[in-house]
C-alpha cells in the first residue's frame, strides 16, 4: 500500500482519502519543505559534485535551486488536485513560528539510495518547527498525511547501487537561519518545481501565502 493517501473532494463537498495501490501515472508530488537560500545552496551544490566524484557515485545531482529539507508530503497524484493545494495553503498560512538555525554535519546514506546531509544532534529547532507544522495540519483536512516521526535531511543525489555501501562521515558543519517554508509542486521525472505558497517565519500571526 502507499505510504500516503490519495486526496479528493466528494460530490457532497466532503474531503476523502483512499489508500490505493501505487499508480505509475502519478507524476505530480505536493509537499511542504524548506528551500535552501542561494547563498547556501550554490556552494553546497558544488560540494555535492565534489563528493560525487570523490566517492565514485552516479545519478543526477539535485540542482542548487531545488535543494531542500522535506517537511510533510501530501502525496503523489495523476494531475494535482487544486482542492488539495488550497487546503495546504490555508493550513500553511496558519502556522506561527519564529526563524531558527539549522546545522548539518554528517554525509550519510538514506532510503532509496539517497546521499544526504544530516545533523548529528537531530537538529532540535527543526524538529520543533516540524511539530508546530504538524499541530496545524492535525486540525485541517490534511491530518491523514502526517507522519509519526521526522528525520531531517537534505538530499544531494540518488544512486541506488553505490550509496547504500557508503559509511557515514563527519563534514564541516553547513548551517544557516531558516526564515520561511514553502509548498512545492514537483513534476516527477521532469526536474521542475512550482511554488504554490511561501510563508515567513516571524513568530507573528500575519503570515500570508505568496500565490
Amino acid at each position: 500500500m502507499n505510504e500516503l493517501p490519495s486526496f479528493g473532494i466528494g460530490k457532497n463537498g466532503q474531503t476523502f482519502f483512499r489508500w490505493d495501490e501505487p499508480d505509475q501515472r502519478r507524476n505530480d508530488r505536493l509537499f511542504f519543505a524548506i528551500l535552501l537560500e542561494s547563498t547556501i545552496a550554490t556552494p553546497l551544490a558544488l560540494k555535492a559534485a565534489g563528493w560525487q566524484r570523490e566517492l565514485g557515485l552516479r545519478g543526477k545531482l539535485i540542482a542548487a535551486e531545488q535543494l531542500h529539507i522535506s517537511l510533510v508530503g501530501l502525496g503523489d497524484h495523476d494531475g494535482l488536485p487544486m482542492s488539495l493545494v488550497e487546503a495546504a495553503c490555508r493550513a500553511g498560512g496558519l502556522v506561527q513560528a519564529a526563524s531558527f538555525n539549522v546545522s548539518f554535519d554528517r554525509l550519510s546514506a538514506f532510503g532509496g539510495g539517497a546521499l544526504v546531509l544530516r545533523g548529528s544532534d537531530g537538529i532540535p529547532p527543526l524538529q520543533t518547527f516540524w511539530r508546530s507544522l504538524g499541530a496545524t495540519l492535525a486540525d485541517s483536512p490534511l491530518k491523514p498525511f502526517l507522519a509519526n516521526s521526522f528525520e531531517p535531511h537534505v538530499t544531494l543525489l540518488r544512486d541506488r547501487t553505490r550509496v547504500a555501501k557508503l559509511g557515514e562521515r563527519t563534514i564541516e558543519p553547513i548551517g544557516w537561519t531558516v526564515r520561511d517554508f514553502v509548498l512545492i509542486h514537483s513534476f516527477l521525472g521532469q526536474g521542475r518545481y512550482q511554488l504554490y505558497g511561501r510563508w515567513r517565519l516571524s513568530g507573528q500571526d500575519d503570515a500570508v501565502a505568496a500565490m
